[in-house]
């Protein structure tokens, strides 16, 4: 739990002594608003005659059977939330009865879009038999010419199959001879950013055991084994909860830590597991874990230091509301015909019935022509007479038609929102643009460029603003409003990594949805999350500190439904002053915490807990700068190093033997597994290696598919699985050579090498915003 700041790491105004009845950081007591309830609770997926409600390993039996789960004599689960992290390792025993008879296996793991399979440890535990997967370079696959996997349908024909992309599905076939009576231990290694709602982080853990997987005289409850462990990484007690109805049995417990397992009782319920802890309090409050740098060694791609700032917001009823101006901008091209405009349609109507009289706003419908509610994007009061009248609009005037142009309606946006500055007000409104998007266009680049330098230029027009200020000097006018920009996807084809750059330069968020079903809730998520600002314009004072790479950067505003985790990694020494978080308040004052000093001894994995966020923004800092070698190199040496497949590694799977895959572990741990040639332990050598595909594996069609968008294919038709393989052999949407995300410019890929920036912040004795 992250409770009432301390007085060490209190975040009031410095010095100031909080008034009697309301919380340190001086917010007025409000009401607390009714919030919808948002779960991220996925749908669990089908497959043929299946519903995979948990690991299980799957016999193709042929038409008339279809998928048969083979029984288990164990699921144990061990499951490790570190802050806002998930790290899950899940054992699975199972047996091929005496009375089948011989076909194809294949393993399903469901999850949701955002868990990482990191790996997968088959094992024959009635013969020298083991089944792997690895990560390893793109290139790699391209010039070995690794053959991509292919999954058996339920009348067991073999090919590509549209559970490979799935991505609430991760498929492994098996290949190998499997025989009766052979016994099976699978354990599986995932993580996942742990879901935020209402308040708290919450851990799902699929464990539904169906019915025929439980062996004759058995019950779940002998078969299911549950270990959780909480670290928030603070100093004070864990609250957590388990709403799911299990039984929890309270282990080892200390400040900031608990451990608990399920009990296993008759009346244990046969259902996922659900774990969550209390993040929300009646103030804001800071913890601070760091590491110090390690030696080096071949196996550690970046020894450097680490740390984690959290931020921790307080409940809405302990908060003031921001003003905000906001503009929509929803898709409307061809492709979004069908399932994905009308739930964009219903998403949105949320977003304007969540507005409150504060608020100021305006929605403009794009493809390659513009339709805007109100002319020239004038922004109106959000009262209910205005956003049911643009509800309605909504409704009767957007419809699926035309092309992708999404650079000219965010330019007449931002050009509306940055003119807000001009304005004279009590409290300057906070500006945002929602951008609801499925396609990719050709211009992204010069798109994310002109959006920096566009910020960049409000940032400095800002600073002389308030500087002139503070020197008691006439400025050269109120600063201008510099809009935050929160980008969503939907489906395959837009490039996740332009939306991801987007929202970053826009101090933003960002989220994508595969599936239809998805695309409302994950939107209205994301409306919510927003719509409590806490802090805004923030900024990190780190003392003495050289050669620091700050994940995000830059930093986006405070939530209430969004914790804010910042992380880093630096040289040299911790400053022993500690260091400070700036921000402004919602009435425009500025703000500072007090000095924030580490915390209890960190044994928190550190550069594992933002491994996946800072890939991602490493990955779309490459394809912006296009895709230089050196930026390359260091993506790919992080992602195999943590195990955490990205845009340009690949999951490959293979055949050994217990001996080969021990010394595999040796080799791995003295020279680091980019070091490892897989050839010499995989069972055929190269011909044995085979290419995990489809988006259940992650990062498939991760830039997006230009083609796909020109020729305006519904995305509907996508969403529900059913791409093919493209991804497999290490290309992407324009079947180039898998590294330039260029939709066909080759010439920038990352072999080339030529330059570019490293798209990291350094900092020197400095503040960071």
């Amino acid at each position: 739990m992250f409770p009432v700041s301390s007085p060490q790491d209190s975040v009031g105004l410095p010095g100031q002594a909080p008034p009697s009845g309301q919380p340190a950081t001086g917010y007025p007591m409000v009401p607390p608003g009714t919030q919808p309830i948002f779960s991220s609770a996925p749908k669990r997926p089908k497959v043929g005659n299946l519903t995979i409600s948990c690991p299980m390993v799957v016999g193709v039996m042929g038409p008339v059977l279809g998928y048969v789960p083979m029984p288990i004599t164990q699921l144990a689960v061990e499951a490790q939330c570190q802050i806002s992290v998930g790290f899950v390792k899940t054992t699975l025993k199972a047996y091929f009865p005496q009375t089948w008879r011989a076909s194809p296996l294949q393993l399903y793991v469901p999850k949701s879009t955002s868990t990482v399979v990191s790996e997968v440890v088959v094992e024959n535990l009635n013969r020298d038999q083991m089944y792997v997967t690895a990560i390893v370079p793109a290139d790699d696959v391209r010039k070995g010419g690794y053959k991509p996997s292919g999954a058996h349908g339920p009348a067991g024909q073999s090919g590509d199959s549209k559970e490979m992309n799935d991505p609430e599905l991760f498929c492994l076939p098996l290949p190998g001879a499997i025989q009766p009576g052979d016994q099976l231990r699978i354990v599986i290694t995932t993580f996942e950013p742990l879901a935020f709602e209402e308040g708290n982080y919450v851990l799902r853990l699929p464990c539904e055991i169906p019915d025929n997987m439980i062996p004759e005289g058995y019950s779940h409850t002998q078969l299911l084994d549950v270990i959780v462990t909480i670290n928030t990484g603070s100093s004070t007690k864990v609250n957590y909860s388990v709403p799911s109805g299990h039984r929890a049995i309270a282990g080892v417990h200390s400040l900031g830590t608990a451990t608990l397992s399920v009990d296993k009782a008759a009346d244990m319920p046969n259902s996922d597991v659900e774990v969550r802890y209390l993040v929300w309090g009646s103030d804001m409050f800071l913890a601070l874990n760091v590491t110090p740098p390690r030696h080096p060694h071949p196996a550690d791609p970046d020894p450097r230091g680490a740390f984690v700032l959290s931020l921790a917001p307080p409940a809405p009823e302990y908060t003031t509301p921001f003003p905000r101006s906001i503009i929509f901008m929803l898709d409307r091209s061809g492709s979004m015909s069908g399932e994905p405009m009308e739930f964009a349609k219903s998403a949105l109507s949320f977003g304007l019935r969540s507005l409150t009289p504060l608020d100021h706003f305006t929605v403009v419908a794009f493809d390659h022509e513009q339709l805007w509610f109100t002319p020239g994007g004038q922004l109106l009061q959000a009262t209910s007479e205005n956003v049911a009248a643009c509800e309605s609009w909504v409704r009767g005037s957007i419809n699926a038609r035309g092309l992708t142009d999404i650079g000219s309606p965010l330019h007449t946006a931002m050009g509306v929102l940055s003119a807000l500055g001009s304005q004279q007000a009590m409290v300057a409104p906070l500006p945002f643009i929602f951008l609801v998007t499925d396609g990719c266009v050709a211009d992204e680049k010069d798109i994310c460029l002109a959006v920096e330098q566009r910020v960049g230029a409000l940032l400095h027009m800002k600073a002389q603003s308030e500087g002139a200020s503070f020197m008691g000097q006439p400025g050269p006018g109120p600063p201008p409003g510099i809009p935050r920009i929160c980008t969503f996807g939907i489906g395959p084809y837009c490039n996740h990594y332009f939306l991801r750059q987007l929202a970053t330069y826009g101090r933003g968020t960002f989220d994508v949805a595969f599936r239809p079903h998805a695309i409302q809730s994950q939107m209205q998520h994301m409306l919510t999350a927003a719509q409590r600002p806490v802090l805004s314009d923030l900024t990190l004072t780190l003392p003495g500190v050289a050669d620091c790479e700050l994940y995000p950067f830059p930093l986006p505003d405070l939530f209430c439904g969004m914790p804010l985790l910042v992380a880093g990694k630096y040289s040299g020494n911790w400053p022993n002053e500690g260091i400070t978080l700036n921000g402004r308040l919602p009435n425009g004052a500025a703000w500072s915490s007090n000095p924030v000093l580490p915390g209890k001894e960190s044994d928190l994995p550190l550069d594992k807990i933002f491994i996946k966020n800072r890939l991602d923004l490493l990955t779309a800092k490459a394809w912006l700068a296009g895709n230089p070698g050196p930026m390359i190199n260091q993506i790919v040496d992080l992602s195999i190093a943590t195990g955490v497949p990205c845009a340009h590694t690949r999951t490959v799977g293979f055949e050994t033997t217990r001996k080969d895959y021990d010394n595999m572990q040796k080799v791995a741990s003295a020279g680091g597994r980019r070091k490892l040639d897989y050839t010499k332990y995989a069972i055929g050598g190269a011909a044995g290696l085979v290419v995990l595909a489809g988006l259940g594996v992650g990062a498939a069609f991760a830039f997006g598919d230009l083609g796909a968008t020109a020729a305006n294919a519904a995305v509907g038709d996508t969403l529900g699985g059913g791409l093919g393989a493209a991804d497999a052999a290490g290309g992407d949407c324009c079947g180039d050579c898998g590294d330039c995300g260029d939709c066909g410019d080759c010439g920038d890929c990352g072999d080339c090498g030529d330059g570019g920036c490293d798209g990291v912040a350094d900092v020197a004795a400095c503040t960071i915003s």
